[in-house]
């Protein structure tokens, strides 16, 4: 894997900062707090998310940069773009705190969406955890030691062989065992369940002899059964007949006893019809009496009708009188009050105007005309109270007639009370014609009712004459019910012998199919017995098998654990020779993987600060070289994070030249310090300045070859 560009937005001190990294030494130089390890943050955040921050996460946006405002806006957001080569496919990855993408090539969709979606498709493709990143080719500021924070040899042994790869023959084993273990169970439950051939084979004679006595008996059930059916058959040819006969016989009686039925209920409602004749005769003749109606009740409904229609126009007219008179009495009232209500209105002007001429004098004008009064003054006083006494006066009069019209007139009550007479009269001519047309119905009913008796009494004669007829074909049939049920009888038994012995039969059929069956799966056993044996001596060497694929990959394991610590102790052996110009030659590697400097053939327990870093440098590049060698992990990029601090000058150029000399395994090796002296000994140039005034962070890149021509990239 390789860098090839990043961008930063609102990241810590980076307000909109854009970085590529060209293959070749690249030297990351700034001082202390301009945001140098920030670009190794974000490129961690842009590969594996939050997990990389330092930190809370509320507390990576830019402090200085302005509060969001609106929805939307990407460019007040928090955003890093790293984009980067790995087998020669170009990935870019878009991740804000909230989203990230995943773009492959120069596509447009991305591949991946989402926080979690995109890490884990990073995760596979780097092959490696943020974790194992960080042990590996990555070392972050003051995290040089090596597999800090691995205690003990197993768990820093299951790390290295993890990111060698080599965990997946603990997978291995782990199929070949888990495969093993079902076999060894299933071999277990056949071993037990298998028996012996001998025992089946005694089975299967006795469940033979079985079957053939079985047999014997079905066969003699089945002549019983054959000399009953005869029988039965000879029975049942008489018992068809009788049965015949027997169902002719029932017919007939039922068409009897439905026509004597029939004749006793048409005989009970001929009775009833004439009671109920007799009954609405007499209510009728009641009726006419209390009537007094010496005609017909048609004649008499219409006279009480045509009564009743002139009694009603009667009522019409007399209605109609008294709204004429009415409505006269009511315009009468209206027209006095009119009359009164104006008078009223002239007297209330009159007695302004007399008001208005009291305030005058001779001198004065006519509030009417304009001109002056003069001597005519007193005069037109005089006429205006005149008026005024005589516009009172017709008020007063006026009142007394709109009184003495407000009462009801005394005709009018006359003709309300003929009214009421009238519709008295109406309402008894009303219940009269109700009277009579109940006389109808009941007339009516009665001629129904006399209609109904001759009809009745018409299939009274035909019910007699069916039920004679009838009497006279059961006679003809001669059919005998005890002669029925003996003959019924010896049918019966005959059937149950038959049944019973059918049913015998049935239970010994039932019993070699049974037998039969049991023969059958006995013969099945034998052959399933030889092909159990088959396959319990296959299992056994399928177990067999597992075992050896288990302790070969067993051995090769330790082998392959015990070959690590060498090549990693002779791989840190030579950087360490290179990196203090042959004073120590030999570093060796403990159990648990701590390394120790060998110096004249004795371990050197205690060395200094800077060889300690020296030391653990040449442990963690000779693990990456081992990864790059044996692992099949196409990385080709090494980032170390202010790695010089404790390293003297002659050592930092041993440094240098040794990461000069690993550009054949790593095509990409980024060094981020703060000493200026490292500039001479790399190839790229990446400068990170701080600028106080606006508070963010810039970068500028130079090359070996112009590295006075150097450009800002901040956007």
């Amino acid at each position: 894997m390789k860098l090839r560009s990043l961008s930063l937005q609102l990241f810590r001190q980076h307000l909109s900062s854009v970085i590529s990294f060209p293959d070749g030494l690249v030297g990351v130089i700034g001082t202390n707090g301009s945001g140098k390890t920030t670009i190794v943050e974000a490129i961690g955040f842009a590969l594996y998310g939050s997990r990389a921050l330092r930190g809370r996460v509320e507390d990576v946006r830019t402090r200085s940069a302005p509060a969001k405002s609106g929805r939307g806006r990407k460019d007040q957001e928090l955003r890093v773009e790293l984009s980067l080569e790995h087998d020669g496919t170009i990935f870019r990855i878009d991740r804000t705190l909230q989203d990230s993408a995943l773009y492959i090539g120069g596509e447009a969709q991305p591949v991946a969406v989402g926080t979690r979606e995109v890490s884990a498709r990073i995760g596979s493709i780097v092959g490696m955890s943020h974790e194992e990143f960080l042990s590996t080719y990555c070392t972050e500021q003051k995290g040089l030691e090596f597999l800090s924070g691995k205690k003990g040899a197993t768990e820093r042994e299951k790390f290295i062989v993890r990111m060698m790869g080599y965990d997946r023959l603990e997978e291995v084993q782990e199929l070949i065992r888990s495969d093993r273990k079902e076999k060894r169970a299933v071999l277990t439950g056949f071993e037990s369940s298998v028996g012996t051939r001998e025992e089946i084979e005694r089975r299967l004679a006795q469940e033979a002899q079985a079957l053939r006595e079985i047999q014997e008996r079905h066969g003699e059930a089945q002549k019983t059964l054959q000399k009953t059916e005869t029988d039965f058959n000879a029975i049942r040819e008489k018992m068809v007949k009788l049965e015949d006969l027997r169902a002719r016989f029932t017919k007939e009686r039922e068409v009897f006893q439905t026509a004597h039925v029939r004749l006793e209920e048409r005989a009970r409602r001929l009775r009833d019809t004439t009671d109920a004749i007799g009954l609405a005769e007499e209510e009728l003749s009641r009726a006419f009496k209390a009537l007094s109606v010496a005609s017909s009740v048609d004649e008499a409904l219409s006279a009480v009708k045509l009564n009743l229609f002139g009694e009603r126009e009667k009522l019409r007219a007399k209605s109609e009188e008294i709204r004429g008179a009415e409505l006269s009495w009511r315009e009468l009232v209206s027209k006095a009050t009119a009359e009164r209500d104006i008078a009223r209105k002239q007297y209330a002007q009159l007695e302004k105007r007399v008001a208005g001429v009291g305030s005058l004098d001779n001198a004065g004008e006519c509030p009417t005309c304009g001109q002056s009064l003069g001597e005519s003054f007193e005069q037109v006083k005089k006429h205006f109270v005149a008026e005024q006494r005589e516009v009172a006066k017709k008020v007063r009069d006026l009142d007394r007639v709109v009184k003495e019209s407000s009462a009801e007139p005394s005709g009018l009550l006359a003709l309300r009370s003929e009214l009421v007479e009238r519709e008295r009269i109406a309402r008894g001519i009303e219940a009269k014609l109700q009277e009579l047309q109940q006389c109808s119905q009941l007339q009516q009913k009665i001629e129904s009712q006399k209609a109904e008796q001759t009809t009745i009494a018409g299939e009274i004669e035909r019910a007699e004459g069916h039920k004679k007829e009838s009497q006279a074909r059961m006679n003809e049939l001669r059919f005998s019910e005890d002669e029925y049920l003996r003959e019924k009888g010896g049918f019966d038994a005959t059937q149950r012998l038959m049944e019973i012995a059918r049913l015998q039969r049935v239970r010994l059929e039932g019993e070699v199919n049974t037998k039969t069956a049991l023969v059958e799966r006995t013969k099945g056993e034998l052959v399933k017995f030889d092909e159990r044996v088959l396959q319990v001596e296959k299992l056994r060497r399928d177990v067999r098998v597992c075992d050896e694929c288990d302790r070969v990959v067993t051995e090769f394991r330790k082998y392959v654990n015990l070959s690590i610590r060498p090549r990693m102790a002779e791989l840190a052996s030579e950087y360490l020779a290179d990196l203090t110009d042959g004073r120590y030659s030999a570093v060796e590697l403990e159990e648990d993987f701590t390394p120790t400097v060998v110096e004249d053939g004795e371990a050197k327990r205690v060395i200094s600060g800077g060889e300690e870093d020296i030391l653990n440098l040449c442990m963690r590049i000779s693990l990456s070289h081992m990864l790059a060698e044996r692992a099949g992990q196409h990385f080709s990029l090494l980032i170390l994070d202010e790695v010089f601090g404790s390293l003297d000058e002659g050592r930092r150029s041993n440094v240098i030249t040794l990461l000069e000399k690993l550009r054949g395994r790593f095509e990409q090796i980024i060094i981020i310090t703060h000493l200026d002296d490292v500039k001479d000994g790399v190839q790229h140039l990446i400068q990170v300045e701080y600028d106080e005034v606006s508070g963010s962070a810039y970068v500028r890149s130079e090359d070996a070859e112009s590295r006075d021509l150097g450009f800002v990239m901040n956007l």
